[in-house]
């Protein structure tokens, strides 16, 4: 006797489907799984039979073999345990048709089905494979309820999956709890930052066209509190940036039945003394560390010079490629890493270098060191560089008299425009916004004409630019453009884009 259950399984943030092969013959009672199974799966076979027995159902007393299709790939998770119950009690029974419907589920003794880890991406490769149906835990079914092309079927138990798969049942198709409002992000307005108005314009470039930056100045000038403030100007998530985000928090096992659905850009902010495998993800079993975390939304590290140097290092090829690749014995696990970097740093150790007001104490040693970890390959993967002074007494007079603060509304009304511009421009491109333009698409859309290529070539060598940084410039000259609403580049959008790159020797 021969039963085929469907499921699927993870690899990274993405998943395949996996057929459930269960075979029942004479012998001596044994319960065996195959497949290249983890520990997890395997340790089904201690959890199966106590559930069918505790539920009021029979466990045969002969031979039971699981394959796990395809056999050559790894699967992990226990998810597995309902397919493989369901598996066992269907040998021999009249079942319905089951080749449109998947089942996902971890089981308890008693025979609960519990929410499992992952369920979006499961049901996302189901789906992609041409499954109708999903059941699955009760608890996973806002979360797997996002996808509005296949049937969300939740259980709570055994007997109910048991009863639905002889026809003895039939599960409502869930609907999922549709919210009219996403609610507000709890982060500080912009038009709380006293000064800093150049700053400010610079955070408006860097979010418009997903530019990463970094912020060198003394202590207690804004820097991280400005930082703070960018997720609250970034553009509402698209209904695929939900898909994508919510996949990757449900494999990290972050969400929760309060919140079953990622409805905002995420902001990471790690302590510097994390570690590469938190950073950058990986482990035994590969899971998504901060920089995957922060897909589509914001990383800030605060105090860069604090970092481990290899840990800063590790994040240069993800940060410019927009993807991490994990290998392990098996198989390649790749984790997506489309992130704006934001980063404050002091540019000594003691913070004071550039304050008039105060003396640094630091020695030349020590100025160097620093300034090697700040300015090295890493940051020259930085767009824009901005140096943020105190603010200047008088200027705060002036600026409070006049009432000139702006805030987070009409910095966000800018950003959002020139995500517009973009959005139409690269539809189609596999660009989202200009800071993910790579040299071919440099040369296409950062065209420049004879009186902004002198600029540039004249800049290239007085601030001593790598290639990768003259990249950059143009990058960051195209969404100045944008954010005046103009198709070519001028020499005022070039000039602009050059200001925030601060020189190799930190002056």
């Amino acid at each position: 006797m021969l039963t085929k259950v469907k499921t699927a399984t993870l690899s990274g943030v993405k998943a395949y489907p996996v057929t459930v092969e269960t075979d029942l013959h004479k012998g001596m009672p044994g319960f065996n799984i195959v497949g290249l199974a983890d520990t997890t799966i395997r340790e089904a076979t201690q959890r199966i039979k106590p559930a069918i027995m505790n539920c009021g159902f029979h466990f045969p007393n002969e031979r039971v073999t699981v394959n796990l299709v395809p056999a050559a790939r790894p699967k992990e998770g226990s998810h597995f345990d309902l397919p493989i119950a369901l598996g066992i009690m269907m040998l021999g029974e009249e079942v319905l048709e089951m080749e449109n419907t998947a089942f996902l589920g971890e089981i308890s003794l008693d025979g609960k089905v519990n929410p499992v880890r992952g369920a979006l991406p499961l049901a996302i490769a189901l789906r992609n494979a041409g499954i109708k149906n999903i059941v699955l835990p009760r608890g996973n079914a806002e979360e797997a309820a996002i996808l509005e092309d296949i049937n969300i079927l939740p259980i709570s138990d055994l007997s109910e999956a048991v009863d639905y798969v002889a026809g003895d049942r039939k599960l409502q198709v869930y609907k999922r709890k549709k919210k009219t409002d996403e609610g507000t992000r709890d982060c500080p307005d912009f038009a709380q930052v006293i000064g800093q108005e150049s700053v400010k314009r610079a955070i408006v470039i860097g979010a418009a066209g997903n530019h990463g930056m970094l912020m060198m100045g003394s202590p207690g000038c804004g820097k991280t509190m400005m930082a703070r403030c960018i997720p609250g100007i970034l553009p509402k998530l698209s209904y695929e940036e939900k898909l994508e985000i919510t996949g990757i928090y449900s494999v990290a096992g972050l969400l929760s039945e309060e919140h079953p659905i990622v409805q905002q850009r995420p902001f990471r902010s790690p302590h510097h003394t994390i570690t590469q495998t938190g950073l950058i993800g990986g482990g035994a079993k590969p899971r998504p560390g901060e920089l995957s975390l922060a897909h589509r939304g914001v990383i800030f590290l605060d105090e860069l010079g604090e970092f481990d140097a290899r840990v800063i290092d590790a994040m240069r090829q993800p940060v410019e490629e927009g993807i991490i690749r994990i290998n392990r014995n098996l198989e390649e696990v790749v984790f997506p890493s489309r992130v704006m970097v934001v980063i404050a740093a002091n540019p000594c150790k003691c913070g004071n270098l550039w304050d008039e007001r105060k003396l640094c104490t630091c020695t030349p040693k020590q100025i160097e060191s620093h300034r090697r970890k700040l300015m090295g390959p890493f940051a020259d993967r930085i767009d824009m560089h901005i140096k943020v002074n105190p603010v200047d007494k008088e200027k705060l007079n002036e600026m409070r008299l006049a009432g000139r603060w702006e805030d987070t509304a009409s910095m966000r009304a800018k950003v959002v425009a020139a995500r517009v511009i973009q959005e139409n421009r690269y539809r189609g491109q596999g660009f989202s916004c200009n800071g993910e333009l790579d040299e071919k698409g440099i040369k296409q859309y950062c065209s420049l004409d004879e009186e902004c290529h002198r600029m540039m070539v004249s800049a290239y060598d007085r601030l001593n630019l790598s290639m990768r940084g003259y990249n950059k410039i143009l990058k960051i000259a195209r969404t100045i453009a944008d954010l005046d609403g103009t198709e070519n580049i001028e020499q005022k959008h070039v000039a602009e884009a050059l200001m925030f790159r601060i020189d190799s020797d930190m002056q």
